[in-house]
This record gives C-alpha cells, structure tokens and sequence, in this order.
C-alpha cells in the first residue's frame, strides 16, 4: 500500500513547476502523503518512502534515483524536462498511471547501479562516471579488469557507463546502446588520440582499477564526475575502483512501456525527410 510519495522536482524548468504543483494536488487529494524534495536547490528527503516521483529530465531522475539508493524504493519517473531517456510516462498520463500503479497495474525494470571507491570516498552512479581533464588537453590512464591490464588510455578522459547510461555521455562518444536489463558495462574513450581505441563491452560482474600515473604536465587537472552531478579531483598516483553495485533501481512504468518505442521516439529512427 503506498501512504507516502518522495517527490522529486527540478523548480527551474517551468513545466515541470507547473506539473509538480498539479500532481502534488492529486496525489493529497487521494490520501496520499508528499513530501517534496527540490533537486536543484541540493533537497534531502527524509529516508522514508513507499515510492519516489521524479518530475523534470533526466537529471531530476538521476538525483531521485541516487537519493534512494540503496533503501528499495521503486522509481517513477515523469518527463517533464528534455529527452527523457529515463521517463515512463508524460505528465498528462500521469494521474491515469498512478491509479494504475495503486491497483498494481505496472512493469518493473531493475538498473543497476555502479560502486566507485576512491581512497576513503565511496559513490554510486546510474548513469556513468567520467574521467576528464578540466582543460582540452590529453592524459593517460592505465585500465586493469580483474587484475588484468586492459590498456593505457591516452585520450581526453574515459567514460564507465551502466546500460542506462549508454543514451547519455557514451552515446555522444560513440558508443553502444545497451539495452537496460543487461547485466554489463561500457568503456568510451573521450576523442582518443590512438585511432584504434574502440568503446568496449564488459562484463558487470568484474571489478575495473583505473590509475592515474605521474603526469608530466602539471598544467594537467583531472576530475571524476559522477551522473554529471558530483565531482571531485583526482591526483598523481590516484587508483579508483569501479564494480557493480550490490543494489539496483526499480522503475515502474505502463503495462505497454516499449524501451525500442523510446528509442524510437528520441533518435527519430526510421524518420525520412
């Protein structure tokens, strides 16, 4: 029985402000405690949920689903921002689905979520986790995958991706679509200076090292960014560790979502002018 909703929303985009207000209305009007939670002014909720809305892009999803982590809390998200990768419904089938949801009427899908380690710091990622220099210029990296070395990477960064990340940051670096439920990860080199460095497909079960050697050129500063949205530094002689989560997200959407139907939609594939 669902009694409370964590309600994600992103206050800048005006569609979603107007969609947050409507749905938060409906939602009390059924009984059914909301506690908001504005993603872009950095919002906590209060770890207790029977089920979580996202209202805006991808972005409000990614912090909602972050935010939930580990707690077993299903995910709805609403496109109420850009593409929409990560959506399920639009807001104006919304009030229909959630009484759908109510009678459990609905489709699960699990996501899993990556584990980074860095040092003492541990964070989880939905999307991907990006190794970039903050300035246009190359770098090195040396990549193991169960102890093994894969190769060293002179390239302007790396991008770790989970399938759901495969839409975002990979895909503009060429790399492969991956369909959500398949239990792997993606390395995308950033604009590689050895032409022959290909995205690769891995399985998630393994757990990748990535060093950050000696840079010559101390002009050189690297960040590791985390679904786009947390940062920080990496040093000279840093190792991270990267390996599949223990836990996952549950997203609900329609009995007749198709995840080829939203490809569809947002590549325009098939679409001849």
């Amino acid at each position: 029985m669902i009694k409370k909703v964590a309600f994600f929303y992103n206050s800048k985009r005006e569609v979603a402000r107007d969609f947050s207000s409507q749905a938060i209305s409906f939602l009390k009007n059924i009984g059914i405690k909301v506690e908001p939670v504005c993603v872009n002014k950095g919002g906590k909720f209060s770890n207790h949920a029977d089920i979580a809305i996202s209202a805006g892009g991808d972005g409000t999803a990614l912090y909602a689903a972050r935010s939930i982590g580990n707690k077993k809390i299903p995910l709805i998200s609403v496109n109420a921002g850009g593409l929409g990768f990560l959506s399920c419904v639009e807001p104006f089938d919304f009030e229909i689905f959630f009484r759908q949801v109510l009678e459990g009427k609905f489709k699960k899908m699990e996501r899993f979520f990556l584990e980074i380690s860095a040092t003492s710091d541990k964070y989880i990622a939905l999307n991907d986790c990006v190794i970039r220099s903050s300035q246009a210029r190359a770098f090195n990296l040396e990549v193991k995958y169960q102890g093994d070395f894969l190769s060293s990477y002179f390239a302007d960064g790396l991008i770790i991706s989970t399938p759901t990340g495969s839409t975002a940051y990979s895909l503009a670096a060429m790399g492969p679509i991956i369909v959500p439920s398949a239990n792997v990860l993606c390395l995308s080199p950033i604009c590689p200076h050895t032409l022959t460095h290909r995205p690769m497909v891995l399985p998630a079960e393994g757990c990748l090292e990535i060093l950050l050697p000696v840079i010559k050129d101390k002009r050189t500063k690297v960040t590791v960014s985390i679904d786009g949205q947390e940062n920080f530094n990496m040093n000279k002689g840093d190792l991270i560790k990267i390996k599949k989560s223990d836990f996952s997200l549950t997203t609900l959407s329609p009995k007749d979502f198709s995840y080829f139907a939203v490809l569809r939609q947002k590549l325009s594939w098939g679409q001849r002018k």
